[in-house]
């Protein structure tokens, strides 16, 4: 009985352990493409915008998925799933967009768009980590 609730404590940090890494991994990529994309746009370099916006969709990837943002908050934020949700479908959008105006050359509408993601960051920051 005691070497099964060893065990089971045992697999439990492992998973939360590979979550955080999880989290933690997908928000360095995602803020290495929000660095690019601002250094892209500073510099009129599309290529390095759309380099930076490739990895904020990778990034962005891990929170299209409920039960694995629910691993990765804290015990007391579990309840938050949809504000890191919702603010993930908004960066997916915004990606979408960026790229639509970048082709369209519409590179004022694009820094627009690019704000919105910032906002969307921002709003999940504040309200998942209690800024």
């Amino acid at each position: 009985m005691k070497l099964t609730k060893i065990l089971m404590a045992g697999i439990l940090s492992v998973t939360i352990a590979s979550a955080n890494e999880t989290l933690n991994n997908s928000m360095n990529i995602m803020q290495q493409g929000i660095e690019e994309v601002q250094f892209g746009f500073i510099n009129h370099n599309e290529e390095i915008i759309r380099k930076g916006i490739e990895a904020i969709k990778k990034g962005n990837t891990m929170f299209s998925d409920e039960a694995l943002i629910k691993q990765s908050l804290p015990s007391d934020k579990k309840h938050m799933v949809n504000v890191a949700s919702n603010a993930a479908k908004r960066i997916t959008e915004d990606a979408k967009n960026m790229e639509a105006y970048l082709n369209a050359k519409a590179y004022v509408k694009a820094t627009e768009v690019y704000s919105d993601m910032l906002n969307a960051c921002s709003t999940c920051h504040s309200i998942v980590r209690s800024w």
